[in-house]
């Protein structure tokens, strides 16, 4: 169990454990049973005391601390996720604030962002969910290369988790030979040439995003948020479906 999930360190997490084993200690207790100095176990004890896991009682002059049952770690979970929700709403109202004073007019704009190297696919991944959810968008297409596919996804291991989590559908083209299995939400056919051109595209929303990968494995991409361009190869990509060979 990572307790940095919750803002909280190893240390802490060593405290927390040693009081479920013996509640009621003191500073001084805790830190003979875990071999931390006094002052970083106070430190702990502060920071678990403000995320709730930790009370404790007063006897005379001392205090007494105990762990607060591991069940509460779901409800600290719980927590994060409806600030999230209310930090998704805040967001998209705050987005939709400077997109109306800088005045941007989203049909007309001619935008194209590049990105490098796993951390810049997880990044287009992100903006996948991003755009069609705020776009109100419940599917997109992908033209995918076995090469890419390798390396694309090793930054964002969850996407497809929270794909379906979002409800977003995608309809896959893939080049080279094909997978068995389905992911959830999503179909895929296979074209005849089973050629990887080591580009994988993703159709989505106002946005188009083109990734290509080196012979040394290198990922580099661009993406271009223009409703015409994304349209025109919608196009192309239905036709290319209509032709496309099942599993």
């Amino acid at each position: 169990m990572d307790f940095e999930l919750f803002g909280l360190t190893n240390r802490d997490k060593r405290v927390y454990e040693m009081l479920l084993e013996t509640a009621g200690g003191s500073i001084r207790s805790i830190a003979e049973r875990t071999g931390i100095n006094r002052g970083s176990v106070f430190e702990s004890i502060k920071s678990l005391q403000a995320v709730g896991l930790v009370t404790y009682l007063q006897v005379g002059e001392r205090k007494r601390y105990t762990a607060e049952d591991p069940e509460k770690l779901h409800e600290l979970i719980n927590e994060k996720r409806r600030v999230l929700r209310s930090a998704h709403d805040t967001v998209d109202r705050y987005s939709a604030k400077l997109t109306q004073t800088l005045k941007v007019d989203k049909d007309d704009s001619r935008f194209a962002a590049f990105y490098e190297g796993e951390e810049g696919a997880a990044n287009i991944l992100r903006d996948v969910l991003t755009t069609c959810r705020l776009q109100h968008v419940d599917s997109y297409r992908v033209i995918s290369s076995p090469r890419v596919s390798e390396y694309m996804y090793y930054n964002y291991p969850h996407f497809t988790r929270e794909r379906v989590k979002q409800g977003l559908y995608v309809r896959i083209l893939r080049q080279g030979k094909p997978l068995r299995g389905e992911a959830e939400m999503s179909e895929r056919r296979y074209f005849d040439d089973q050629t990887d051109s080591g580009t994988y595209t993703l159709i989505y929303g106002t946005k188009l995003a083109i990734i290509s990968i080196d012979q040394t494995n290198y990922l580099s991409a661009v993406v271009i948020d223009n409703q015409g361009v994304a349209q025109a190869h919608s196009v192309v990509f239905d036709q290319a479906w209509k032709t496309g060979c099942t599993p």
